[in-house]
């Protein structure tokens, strides 16, 4: 009783340093990894209401910076230059959707991609300065969307009158100024630093759990359980967070629609590990299940067991299965390379305690049909595509047989092999053969 208390208690320790794991690992592949964080980042401009919020605060910095009622003012003619107000009003209005369509070209998107991978790269290497001399303009890490701004005049045809006028610091949005600068390096080099921490952490605590439940089928349960419920937590509190995030830093209604689509795109790389955490807690249980004593997983077992006895099929499915995990996941780093070694690990552990206890059930299985009829299907064909082809000979004409003579006298027959010969169906040859034969009297 003690010990399985224990064994709990050390894989609810685990637990938690799983899910911490996720979002220290999350954390770092979005925030801190400047290609993910821009192709997240350029992701977001496929969204209707994002687009739309980004053309909004563009279009907003244009006519913020600069006089446009004056210049338009002076581009009409004296009895219409009390129009410039409203023309003004509505050239601001017409402006937020012609520059939300802008920006579904792939020319406005990658100077988008490349506002965000500056500012990022900037970013990064201020936080990893850990405390030296980093120059920054003004002491200030800003996002400069002054390219989208002279884009969004340009759309408009005011750039040309506007584009002196522009202050220096149009479309830079603040990230980090100088005098936050101690707190967040502190701050990045923890996330550095928990990214590849906790999920080592994490594996020895699930280690230690299945040394202290001692049975391997029970390990592999609370494992299973354990996944599951870390991955649907983890799911749950994605998902209050969001909703938490979205409530506190936007104010504004119209912009929290733009804000929650943001989110669920940034989420997405957590959302998938999570995913991935339920998927494999559910494969455990599957695998406890059928190490059982159970009626239905004796007859799992019975069918499995011809195929054990061939390591080649189990191990080459379990090489099928790893494949897939490197190459169709999101990120490729040191948390995820572990989660498959891990798999390998473990993979490899429940296919060899399968197959002991699978052939000590039934040790008169054989291989099964099927296998056995595609090995010698694979091996012939093998072995005809390496022999060399034969040599083809030239099929003979065959010597058509003299049809049957009628019986009767010999006159008869003679003038029957005349008649035969006449229409060519006898040749000189045969046709001297059975005249002879007919003389003879055979």
């Amino acid at each position: 009783m003690s010990r399985s208390v224990g064994a709990w208690v050390v894989f609810v320790i685990a637990g938690v340093l799983l899910l911490l794991a996720s979002f220290a690992v999350w954390v770092d592949r979005v925030a801190l990894n400047t290609d993910e964080f821009v192709d997240t980042s350029s992701e977001l401009l496929e969204d209707d209401a994002i687009r739309k919020a980004v053309a909004t605060t563009v279009v907003d910095e244009l006519f913020g910076s600069v006089d446009v009622e004056t210049e338009i003012e002076g581009k009409l003619p004296e009895d219409l230059k009390s129009l410039s107000g409203p023309a003004t009003a509505g050239l601001r209005e017409g402006s937020y959707q012609l520059v939300a369509r802008a920006l579904e070209q792939p020319r406005l998107q990658r100077l988008w991609a490349l506002s965000v991978e500056q500012s990022h790269q900037t970013l990064v290497r201020v936080l990893e300065s850990d405390g030296e001399t980093v120059s920054t303009e003004g002491g200030v890490v800003t996002l400069d969307l002054e390219l989208l701004v002279l884009e969004a005049a340009d759309r408009i045809g005011l750039r040309s009158e506007v584009e002196d006028q522009l202050p220096e610091d149009v479309g830079r949005i603040e990230i980090l100024r100088s005098d936050e600068l101690d707190t967040a390096q502190d701050s990045f080099q923890l996330l550095k630093t928990l990214a590849w921490v906790l999920p080592l952490l994490a594996l020895a605590a699930f280690a230690l759990g299945a040394w202290v439940s001692g049975d391997r089928r029970r390990a592999m349960r609370r494992i299973g359980i354990t996944l599951l419920v870390v991955g649907v937590v983890g799911l749950v509190a994605a998902n209050l967070a969001g909703a938490y995030i979205v409530d506190s830093l936007v104010v504004e209604s119209e912009n929290r629609i733009a804000a929650a689509n943001a989110w669920d795109i940034l989420a997405e790389l957590l959302r998938s590990s999570l995913r991935f955490l339920v998927a494999a807690g559910i494969l455990f249980l599957v695998a406890a299940w059928l190490a059982g004593p159970g009626r239905r997983a004796i007859a799992v077992r019975r069918v499995l067991a011809p195929a054990l006895r061939v390591r080649a099929w189990a191990y080459a499915a379990l090489g099928v299965l790893t494949l897939i995990l490197l190459f169709t996941g999101p990120a490729g780093d040191f948390a995820r390379y572990l989660a498959v070694l891990a798999f390998v690990a473990l993979g490899a552990a429940w296919i060899e305690l399968m197959r002991s206890q699978a052939l000590r059930e039934f040790p008169d299985a054989s291989t099964p049909e099927l296998f056995a009829d595609a090995r010698t299907r694979v091996t012939g064909w093998w072995e005809t595509r390496r022999a060399p082809a034969p040599a083809v000979e030239p099929t003979p004409t065959p010597t058509p047989t003299p049809p049957p003579l009628p019986s009767g006298d010999v006159t008869a027959r003679l003038a029957s092999l005349a008649d035969l010969h006449a229409r060519g169906e006898l040749t000189d040859e045969e046709f001297a053969a059975a005249k002879a034969r007919v003389l003879a009297g055979e």
